[in-house]
């Protein structure tokens, strides 16, 4: 017969490794978004106005370093509760992100008409 596991006092690993993994995510999409931002500065160099490639690929690049950055402390707020047997803490990340990716595509709308507009 199978004997029962014993309680070792460390949480299920099966748990880290989520977290892992939920951390991973989060810094893919950070380098996608910096990818993005390095792409459109260097094959859209003039989006209607001079300055509108680079606000965009700024601004995609430091949302990658804000997803990379918030995705980590994320990790280890949720590392911390796993440790110790609490609760996950809540995270504004995901509406943050969403809010930062929704700005970039609306300042490229504006851009983007204002090319088109401008022909």
């Amino acid at each position: 017969m199978a004997q029962p596991p014993q309680d070792s006092g460390h949480p299920d690993y099966r748990f880290t490794l989520a977290n892992e993994r939920t951390l991973l995510a989060w810094l893919r999409t950070g380098l996608a978004l910096v990818a993005g931002g390095v792409a459109v500065a260097t094959y859209a160099p003039d989006l209607g106005v001079r300055w509108g490639s680079g606000a965009v690929a700024l601004g995609l690049v430091l949302a990658g370093l804000f997803a990379a950055l918030a995705g980590h402390r994320r990790w280890r707020a949720n590392e911390a509760a796993i440790a110790g047997g609490r609760p996950l803490p809540g995270s504004p990340l995901v509406p943050a992100m969403t809010a930062a990716v929704a700005a970039v595509v609306v300042v490229v709308a504006v851009l983007v008409g204002v090319e088109v507009l401008g022909r």
